[in-house]
């Protein structure tokens, strides 16, 4: 990427080619440095949340399955034993 020097004017404000009328999201890294990227806009009604989908309606064989799973849970293997460790190491 080929560096670009500019000088902001009084009111901070620097121009970048390519990015004329367009949305942007800012980022402050540090105190030198920030990045700067052309923002996608969605409209407000082609959003979708995956909250949206949810409860999630099971047949009465998978309710079951899931009641007896919580009920009798397997003993965790070495994985699941890996991942407990790390996740207490890091936030106890």
């Amino acid at each position: 990427m080929a560096e670009m020097y500019r000088t902001a004017d009084s009111k901070g404000r620097v121009a970048l080619p390519g990015f004329a009328n367009a949305m942007l999201i800012i980022e402050k890294i540090d105190d030198t440095e920030y990045r700067v990227r052309r923002a996608k806009v969605i409209a407000e009604k082609d959003l979708h949340f995956h909250e949206e989908d949810f409860p999630v309606k099971l047949s009465e064989q998978d309710a079951a399955g899931v009641l007896e799973a919580m009920e009798n849970a397997p003993a965790p293997n070495q994985a699941a034993r890996r991942a407990a460790k790390r996740f207490r190491k890091h936030h106890d």
